[in-house]
């Protein structure tokens, strides 16, 4: 306030000490008149009673010591105002309006004003008295005021943040790690977490922001208190079990007060947390993935309108953010994330080396570069485990150091005579992000290579948002001269749309597809067979990863694929062994005459896509069916002639030179289809030894290497 209106300095503190008997109590009076104001409204009593009764004696001692420095002939206006903004504060953190104030504030000047009348003083003096109070008063309110605009504005500042942080961070991990740091820098904000259950249904700190829960997580499992998505228990009756199990957002108003966290009561009172809110992050179909958590300092926060929206958002874009980043399943502590992150720090990684031939000639053609960390007891720590713990920062020095390692180990086979190409990935954050572009740069300055003896993969999980137009990056990184692959290339629609939009030289067929040879080999040679064809209908190359058999190899090459890797021709290595690896035989595949049950089966696709092509021309398709059968040719090598599958054969060949539209030819190849895939799965069971074939069944471990005769 302006000191010439005498409401502070010499003039006024002379006054007041005049005065200070007569307006001994009414502080005291100014606390009951401001409850009886706030009860003219219907709001209030929730908000008053959310506190503890500790927590209400508490806001009316600072409201008392607020109104008696109103009194104090000595008190200074800077930090009158500085009081009366924290005051402000701790009203918008439990709810009470600016209007309940000035009604309160209204009751509190009438009492002021009676008592101003009936001090014996001079009028002169009352009327100068009077001003100083009022002034006090109001400046008292307006502080308030201006406190709770403060809170105000810092939220929807936050707001403002998060929206752009859903625009523009490309990694879920860390998109909720910059929600809850901007949401813990609100005034009064104590802490944040994202959790999700492990196998047990025991939820994992995944992300923690905000020292004091920082400090004290690793505490938790100790004292028994890691909350559950089972309701039968203690810890799992808290706000987060509610919210996997209902999917809806939990809000607690006191937590010294809620029953249901009886467990966590001592914790949360001596980190001083008072309130809490729980939101699910909710997939796609509306099922439960994670919970995220907010915990703050006074009781109530949460459930005010405005921040009522707020958490109404984060619950609606967390969820949408999760499905879109086509998320991991593992579960990564919070303990265990910090642990990769320090080892990629301290470049505590190994690039292992998988070979990758030419599926027509069986010669090496590249080398795919994989990221191995460092474990502690001496073991690699695959990508599947520490990959969903990095963020856009790690994510960009893991691609820092694996082609500055990569690209060294290059130019080492260079001088031991090996000459080959290398393949790294890289993540999609790259087409959007130029720190990736930059860390080429800096890297094939450093070691000069022929950059078209490199090869970066396109990670296919994560989707790059289609709000950005990685076009114009994506020539830039062309400029390099370097090859472009689109890695684990799918069966879906998006997968196809990705390769055709990036124009890519090679795609790899994901091994998840492959992978099921044995099992349904229908499915998986046909996926080879018609995305094989379809990327070299647009002029790009094809590798079929998760070559795990000889038939597998055998029928990839039939099938037309250029290129191949897996366990059955090498496992990934030591930059020191692939000098001396050599592929166990040189590969040739006689489409004519198949070796394997997948490779029979391979050449049975193709001719009858090649019968389907000639169908209605009589005199192509006997052409087509009197050419040697490569099916017989397999069959008749294994014995299988007068079986039921070679007997089903002759009739299919003599069904198919009758007519290939007929309802006969389908149900004979049907037959033959099926006892075939019967005799692949037998096939594949028998390669096996009797312990390997436990664990294939249980999914423990792979096959060991086979070499390929053919």
């Amino acid at each position: 306030m302006n000191e010439d209106l005498g409401a502070f300095g010499p003039e006024a503190a002379a006054l007041l000490d005049l005065a200070q008997r007569h307006f001994a109590g009414l502080g005291e009076c100014f606390v009951t008149a401001f409850y009886e104001g706030l009860a003219r409204h219907a709001g209030p009593d929730d908000v008053i009673s959310r506190l503890t009764p500790e927590q209400f004696a508490y806001t009316q001692i600072k409201q008392l010591k607020q109104l008696r420095t109103l009194l104090d002939p000595r008190l200074n206006e800077c930090v009158h105002q500085e009081r009366a903004i924290q005051v402000g504060h701790i009203h918008a953190f439990t709810g009470i309006e600016m209007t309940w104030l000035v009604d309160a504030y209204e009751l509190y000047l009438k009492q002021l004003l009676r008592h101003i009348q009936e001090w014996p003083g001079a009028s002169e003096e009352r009327a100068h008295l009077r001003q100083v109070l009022t002034t006090r008063l109001m400046a008292d309110l307006g502080g308030q005021i201006r406190g709770q605009h403060e809170i105000a504005q810092a939220q929807q500042q936050a707001i403002s943040t998060i929206t752009h942080l859903l625009q523009t961070t490309t990694t879920f991990s860390d998109l909720v790690r910059r929600i809850l740091e901007t949401l813990a820098d609100l005034p009064g904000m104590m802490a944040g977490t994202l959790s999700r259950p492990d196998g047990n249904g025991d939820f994992q700190y995944e992300i923690v922001v905000g020292r004091t829960f920082e400090n004290h997580v690793a505490s938790l499992a100790g004292r028994q208190l890691i909350p559950s998505i089972h309701g039968d228990r203690p810890v799992g009756q808290g706000p987060s079990g509610r919210a996997w199990r209902s999917g809806q957002i939990q809000q607690t108003l006191s937590i010294a007060s809620d029953p249901t966290l009886a467990p966590w009561h001592e914790f949360a009172r001596d980190l001083g947390y008072a309130s809490m809110t729980t939101i699910p992050v909710t997939d796609a179909g509306c099922c439960p993935q994670a919970v995220l958590t907010l915990y703050h300092g006074w009781p109530g926060y949460f459930v005010t309108p405005n921040r009522v929206n707020l958490i109404d958002q984060l619950y609606s874009e967390l969820g949408a953010a999760f499905t879109r980043s086509g998320r991991t399943n593992r579960v990564i502590s919070y303990a265990t994330r910090a642990v990769y992150r320090e080892r990629l720090t301290k470049g505590d990684l190994t690039m292992l080396y998988q070979p990758v031939i030419d599926l027509s000639s069986g010669q090496l053609n590249k080398v795919e570069a994989l990221a191995r960390l460092n474990g502690p007891d001496g073991a690699y720590v695959a990508p599947g485990n520490f990959l969903a713990a990095f963020g856009e920062h790690e994510l960009r020095q893991l691609f820092a150091l694996g082609l500055r390692q990569a690209l060294t180990d290059l130019r080492y086979w260079e001088k031991q005579g090996l000459v080959t190409s290398v393949a790294i990935n890289l993540p999609p954050q790259a087409l959007i992000d130029r720190e990736y572009l930059t860390i080429a740069h800096t890297v094939l300055h450093d070691i000069p290579i022929d950059t078209a003896r490199l090869t970066l993969e396109l990670l296919e999980t994560g989707e790059i948002d289609s709000r950005q137009n990685p076009t114009g990056i994506l020539s830039e990184w062309r400029a390099l001269g370097i090859c472009l692959a689109q890695d684990d290339l799918g069966s879906g629609y998006s997968s196809l749309l990705r390769m055709e939009r990036l124009a890519v030289d090679d795609v790899k067929i994901d091994q998840g597809l492959v992978s099921t040879g044995a099992q349904t080999p229908r499915k998986a040679l046909q996926f080879i067979h018609h995305l094989t064809h379809l990327a070299h209908d647009i002029g790009v190359r094809v590798t079929v990863e998760g070559l795990e058999s000889v038939g597998l190899i055998e029928a990839a090459a039939i099938l037309g694929a250029d290129a191949g890797q897996g366990y059955a021709i090498a496992r990934p290595m030591a930059a020191s062994e692939l000098r001396s690896w050599t592929y166990p035989s040189h590969l040739v595949v006689d489409s004519n005459h198949p070796q394997t049950a997948l490779g029979a089966y391979a050449t049975m696709i193709i001719q009858n896509a090649l019968i389907a092509l000639v169908a209605t021309r009589p005199s192509l398709l006997k052409s087509v069916v009197s050419e040697p059968c490569a099916l017989s040719y397999y069959l008749h090598l294994q014995d299988l002639d007068h079986a039921p599958i070679g007997v089903a054969q002759k009739e299919l060949l003599a069904c198919a030179k009758k007519g290939a539209k007929t309802a006969r030819y389908y149900e004979v190849r049907q037959k033959v289809e099926d006892l075939l895939c019967a005799h692949i799965r037998a096939e594949e069971f028998n390669r096996l030894t009797p312990a390997n074939r436990q664990d294939r069944r249980g999914s423990i471990k792979r096959p060991p290497d086979v070499a390929l005769k053919v």
